[in-house]
């Protein structure tokens, strides 16, 4: 089986700049957040915003562990994604491995 490493190289890239384009999406929605919060203060020079909802300490710190699990739930998905991709890649070379070491079997006549 040939292999056209110039099309996985490119399906690679398309990959890669698709994920790129995705985090720099994600990027520029938060900013734009902070910017309409910004606007919003512009907008009423002099006055003093309000918190609402304000969290208490130990809601912070529910609030990040939170957040924290939540990064690790995706990094543990990715990386265990990535293991079984080995797995499956090491079955692989090892049926390769032992059809190029079988010792070649006699033509019957």
């Amino acid at each position: 089986m040939a292999v056209n490493v110039v099309d996985v190289f490119n399906k690679i890239q398309e990959e890669g700049l698709k994920t790129i384009k995705q985090s720099q999406d994600a990027s520029i929605a938060a900013i734009n957040e902070f910017r309409t919060i910004g606007k919003e203060l512009s907008d009423k020079p002099g006055t003093f915003p309000t918190i609402e909802n304000l969290p208490t300490p130990t809601q912070l710190v529910e609030l990040s562990f939170g957040f924290a699990t939540q990064v690790l739930e995706l990094r543990k998905a990715y990386t265990l994604k990535i293991a079984e991709m080995l797995v499956e890649t090491q079955k692989q070379a090892e049926v390769a491995v032992k059809a190029a070491t079988q010792p070649a079997k006699p033509a019957s006549k």
